[in-house]
């Protein structure tokens, strides 16, 4: 009861805002300094007690933001407007977790021993999949590379046997690019390729000639098979001062939990069927109880420049269960549908964060006004924006209020993770995080090298704002949600006015905010969005900040400080 008293209260509170925007306000009304400073004098009140993740203030604030999108006519995205993703580290359940080849002619099933042999990739979902497996090479197919072992392949129904990277990865003249692996050679791209042929379940294994370890990868992102998960709270707290925790409300086990949840979901695959990856040996085991050999399969490929998969003969069950994640983490959905017949189907994706670090027990309040809910009212005040100027754009708008972020871009990577919108959809994602405190009226703009023509874009939508934009705080590029969507190939754009010394602490209040700047601001985003989504042609992806095609053998670059050998990363 007192919960259900303090939710009417808080909503009650939150009544859509009557201030009128000031006389000679020439932008949408929506993104006025008084419509923003009412919305923010909530998202960042007492009542919400900091928004932390998992927290009823946090579950409050969702509400909230749902009702507006409800409000403006926003439709729900795969039939709801919340996507719910584990807000603390993924544990597998050992009793519901199992690889199982499957006796014939009366012969008994041979279990595949988790762990050494076996591990579910943590982004791919539980369940179950049974069928025949089929290897089908490296999964790839790539007529610019003149390769293509998925060709005339049937994978309808098939569990599918797929090897990493690509073939010659160690050849710096082979027939892809060198010794730099391309986008062909990603776990997420090869998932996909057989996902889309029909497949219900892949199994991933390192070919032979280049893997050097002989267990299954992937071992450094599950905490039962993770030699370095039970250590990991005890060297925070050996790390951390304690001025850093209570300035930051932080504590050592709170440290150790983000940053295994931030690497479970480094890799994210947005597939909707069970993943694992397994051993060397037992995918040589299994390509030759299918009558081949797997290290000369390999030796012959590269020597022909193509590849041919084959049927092996044999049925397989994978099932992967998870233990319930004792944390749970909500992003909210807002889809505003194109206009456009032949566009439609292209995202514009704008997103802010509405989660900050909490309160503490000694009852101080990390209200995050700045961080992020200027960055919130943003974009709840351009979707009104839109909802109040007419017809839609062209293409489709993705409104993404994303929760965890301060546990570490969670809310982000898993919906990418998540598969209910294909990346390859996703034309631009634009970002608003921390638009509140400028100095002198000015604003970064980070991602411009995401793609060409981005600076051009923002400087001309930049007229007439009362703005100072600039190019500059590179070193932020990761720390927000649009890193995952620029690792995924998106062009990305993101708006924010630095850090202050009040940034993570107490002190973060909705009465420091400079409205007016943050109201230019927005106005300039919901411009550059609108543009995005108009536009004939939309910006094509560059990898202007060099993050993707590692070298072969290079160990992953991380946002958290985690030892993850080349072998084990479970992007490629």
């Amino acid at each position: 009861m007192l919960a259900v008293l303090s939710l009417t209260a808080a909503l009650q509170l939150a009544a859509p805002a009557s201030a009128a925007p000031p006389q000679g306000w020439p932008h949408p009304p929506p993104l006025s300094p008084q419509r923003l400073q009412a919305d923010l004098r909530f998202l960042a009140s007492d009542e919400l007690g900091g928004r932390e993740t998992g927290s009823f203030g946090a579950a409050v604030a969702a509400d909230w933001i749902e009702s507006r999108f409800r409000q403006l006519g926003l439709e729900p995205l795969a039939g709801s407007y919340r996507l719910g993703f584990p807000a603390s580290p993924l544990h597998l359940d050992p009793d519901r977790t199992r690889l199982t080849v499957l006796g014939r002619d009366g012969a008994e099933d041979r279990a595949i021993q988790l762990g050494a042999d076996f591990l579910p990739h943590p982004t791919a979902p539980a369940g179950s999949a049974e069928g025949e497996v089929v290897f089908a090479g490296y999964a790839i197919q790539a007529p610019e590379f003149e390769y293509d072992d998925l060709g005339g392949l049937d994978l309808r129904g098939k569990v599918a046997l797929v090897l990493r990277w690509e073939p010659g990865p160690e050849d710096k003249d082979s027939p892809f690019e060198g010794t730099r692996m391309t986008r062909h050679a990603t776990l997420a791209a090869k998932v996909r390729a057989c996902q889309e042929r029909g497949a219900v379940a892949v199994l991933v294994a390192p070919p032979p000639l280049y893997a050097k370890e002989p267990d299954a990868p992937g071992a450094p992102f599950w905490p039962a098979y993770s030699p370095f998960f039970q250590s990991l709270e005890g060297l925070v707290e050996r790390q951390i001062s304690e001025k850093e925790r209570s300035d930051g409300n932080l504590t050592p086990r709170k440290v150790a939990e983000q940053i295994f949840c931030t690497l479970q979901v480094s890799a994210p695959l947005g597939a909707s069927l069970p993943v694992a990856l397994i051993s060397r040996r037992q995918a040589e085991k299994l390509v030759r109880a299918g009558g081949g050999d797997l290290r000369r399969w390999v030796q012959e490929t590269e020597q022909a420049g193509s590849g041919d998969g084959f049927p092996l003969g044999q049925t397989i069950r994978l099932e992967v269960g998870l233990l319930p994640a004792r944390v749970q983490g909500w992003d909210i959905a807002g889809l505003l549908p194109g206009s456009d017949p032949e566009l439609r189907d292209q995202l514009i994706v704008v997103g802010a964060h509405y989660d900050h670090v909490g309160s503490s027990e000694d009852g101080r309040i990390w209200n995050g006004a700045d961080d992020n809910g200027s960055g919130s009212c943003g974009l709840l005040g351009i979707a009104e924006a839109f909802a109040w100027g007419g017809e839609p754009p062209r293409r489709s708008v993705l409104f993404l209020a994303f929760s965890g972020e301060e546990l570490g871009l969670l809310g982000a990577s898993w919906f990418l993770a998540s598969g209910v919108v294909d990346p390859r959809r996703i034309k631009a994602m634009v970002n608003l995080d921390m638009i509140g405190r400028s100095l002198s009226g000015s604003v970064h703009v980070l991602g411009s090298k995401s793609a060409g023509g981005l600076a051009e874009l923002v400087g001309a939508q930049a007229r007439g704002l009362e703005l100072r934009h600039d190019f500059e705080n590179e070193q932020f590029f990761d720390r927000s949600d649009q890193a995952p969507f620029y690792f995924q190939r998106v062009p990305v754009l993101f708006f924010n006015t630095d850090e202050h010394p009040d940034y993570h602490k107490p002190s973060d209040t909705w009465d420091k905010i400079d409205y007016r700047t943050t109201a230019n601001i927005a106005v300039l985003a919901w411009r550059v969005v609108k543009e995005l989504a108009d536009t004939p042609t939309p910006p094509r992806f560059e990898d202007g900040y060099r993050r993707l095609s590692p070298r072969f053998g290079s160990r992953p670059d991380l946002l958290i400080p985690f030892p993850v050998s080349f072998e084990d990363r479970l992007d490629y």
